[in-house]
């Protein structure tokens, strides 16, 4: 694991003293492509205010060992679908437009994520997510020494990796919107499925029939398409279109 995360108590002056954060820490024994991977993260969040993105609440000087703190989530998403297993795909389709919508605010301002997967969405006690770990995206590519000290056995980082980013290490916010079809589609199925690296889902539906279902389906197919073209545009698109198949279901239920 790249950043080692631990438990603080606050002194820090603008914080509540003696409330519990997380710290997150960069090791001193990493070298400097970790480095800058760390202090990328922390311009970052720093730079955006979104409840769905996860927020700097202090750091140290520069110079002494380079932590910042966050608030502490009690579960990932990754915990939550090992215990739970698949979702509904309606309620897939509101969580992914909470997550698509928060992308495309970082989008607006200039930040693409490069490495969404469940690790990386906590999720507060109701189960809002917050998404986490912005660092890492420039380093991951098929020949990335970080990538190969990420993965833990199966398919970790790559499985949601863009067949571009794959290849070359660089991607824009359709590689985010291709990382974001693999997780929605992990979310309803309850587990990764046996793919090639980039390419995508394939023609096997995710929800079942009924209305909206196709539209999700659809979405999802575009989106994991293998080239940048063949994927919706922007995050905002994809948000409108989860929100619609949505909407479509919860029409015909009424």
């Amino acid at each position: 694991m790249v950043d080692e995360i631990r438990i603080t108590e606050s002194n820090c002056c603008s914080l509540e003293v003696h409330t519990r954060w997380a710290r997150k820490r960069l090791n001193s024994t990493w070298g400097p492509e970790h480095r800058q991977r760390f202090e990328r993260e922390i311009r970052a969040i720093q730079a955006m205010k979104h409840p769905n993105i996860i927020c700097c609440e202090g750091q140290n000087l520069p110079g002494q060992e380079r932590f910042y703190l966050m608030r502490l989530y009690p579960d990932t998403l990754r915990q939550r679908l090992a215990r739970v297993g698949g979702w509904d795909w309606h309620v897939v389709a509101g969580f992914g437009a909470l997550l698509a919508d928060a992308l495309d605010y970082a989008h607006d301002n200039g930040f693409i994520h490069r490495d969404l997967k469940p690790e990386n969405i906590l999720l507060t006690n109701d189960g809002t997510p917050v998404i986490a770990d912005w660092g890492l995206g420039y380093f991951v590519h098929k020949h990335s020494v970080v990538l190969v000290q990420l993965t833990r056995g199966g398919m970790g980082t790559e499985y949601y990796c863009s067949l571009e980013q794959w290849g070359t290490g660089k991607c824009d916010r359709r590689g985010d919107i291709y990382s974001l079809g693999m997780l929605l589609a992990e979310l309803v199925e309850g587990s990764q499925r046996a793919i090639t690296v980039g390419m995508g889902l394939g023609n096997a539906p995710v929800a079942r029939s009924g209305p909206g279902a196709s539209d999700f389906n659809e979405l999802l197919w575009a989106m994991t398409r293998p080239f940048p073209f063949q994927r919706p545009g922007s995050m905002a698109e994809v948000s409108r279109r989860l929100v619609k198949a949505s909407s479509l279901s919860n029409h015909h239920s009424a």
